[in-house]
């Protein structure tokens, strides 16, 4: 059976406070993004909308539908929402996924196999489903393949620190938004350049080995590691980058110290030279270059 690959970038979570998607649409909107609405996913908690890219990548903006004292304290919609993997994110960038697949061959098992081999420590649970209703009422389905919190170096929240997977049991063109209008955005946005994240020194070595395990991948030891992933919709030679490194300035160690390690800040790639620019979305850095 074909190892499936597992360095392709699917998408980057975005998160907003309880009730904010119609707003936080708006601020992206401002920022020169086309924003497509999503709808509401299976569990009834959160809801969503995207930022696609021609490259076959998106943005996911996402939100809890209701704040946590919306649900009374013995109601399984509270045990749920107490449980959820995101219910004690801070607003901003949370968690990125690469794509999976149907779940033939496992991506868990397939990526475990290599931390055996490498002795990387990483391990991922066994897949489980999840899915969203369209705001036309397409019922879309998938397979979630998520880290293991023993893969966590020193403590702290696995979720954000490395990337789950999402492999699609429905089409992905419905759970993508492709069509031209769709993809095309007022500041001449393509596609992604970079994810970064921070951690700190302490924990910077292990987790570079485990993202060699995660993306099959090799890098050299310095001040920031790159990895090269792919996207969906073209080949490695116009992906983007994922760059792993400890903090460089006082408020980058204030972010860490604050969040811990995760997703910092994502680059995005932009056709018009005269919109590269640094910015907040607000709740997290975004960086326009040209490709």
């Amino acid at each position: 059976m074909t190892t499936p690959p597992t360095n392709t970038l699917d998408h980057i979570v975005h998160l907003s406070p309880p009730g904010s998607l119609k707003e936080i649409s708006a601020k992206w909107k401002d920022l020169g993004f086309n924003v497509v609405q999503g709808g509401k996913h299976a569990d009834g908690l959160t809801e969503n909308a995207l930022v696609a890219f021609e490259d076959g990548s998106y943005i996911e903006l996402i939100s809890f539908t209701n704040p946590i004292t919306h649900y009374h304290p013995d109601s399984p919609s509270r045990r749920a929402r107490e449980k959820h993997p995101w219910g004690k994110k801070e607003p901003g960038y949370i968690d990125f996924a690469l794509l999976g697949n149907n779940g033939e061959p496992s991506i868990a098992a397939t990526i475990n196999k290599r931390a055996e081999e490498d002795e990387s420590g990483v391990k991922y649970e066994d897949e489980v489903n999840g899915g969203r209703t369209r705001t036309d009422g397409e019922i879309l389905k998938w397979l979630i393949t998520a880290p293991s919190q023993s893969s966590a170096i020193g403590g702290g929240d696995i979720r954000g620190r490395l990337p789950f997977f999402c492999g699609d049991l429905t089409p992905r063109n419905l759970r993508v938004p492709h069509e031209k209008t769709d993809i095309t955005h007022p500041n001449t946005a393509v596609g992604i350049a970079f994810v970064r994240i921070l951690t700190s020194h302490d924990q910077f070595d292990g987790l570079r080995r485990q993202y060699g395990t995660i993306l099959h991948a090799s890098s050299t030891s310095s001040e920031e590691v790159e990895f090269s992933l792919k996207t969906p919709a073209v080949d490695s030679t116009a992906a983007p980058s994922l760059f792993l490194r400890p903090p460089q300035s006082e408020s980058e160690k204030e972010w860490l110290k604050t969040r811990g390690a995760g997703l910092y800040e994502v680059g995005v790639k932009v056709q018009d030279s005269s919109r590269v620019a640094e910015t907040s979305t607000p709740y997290g850095r975004i960086i326009t270059l040209s490709p």
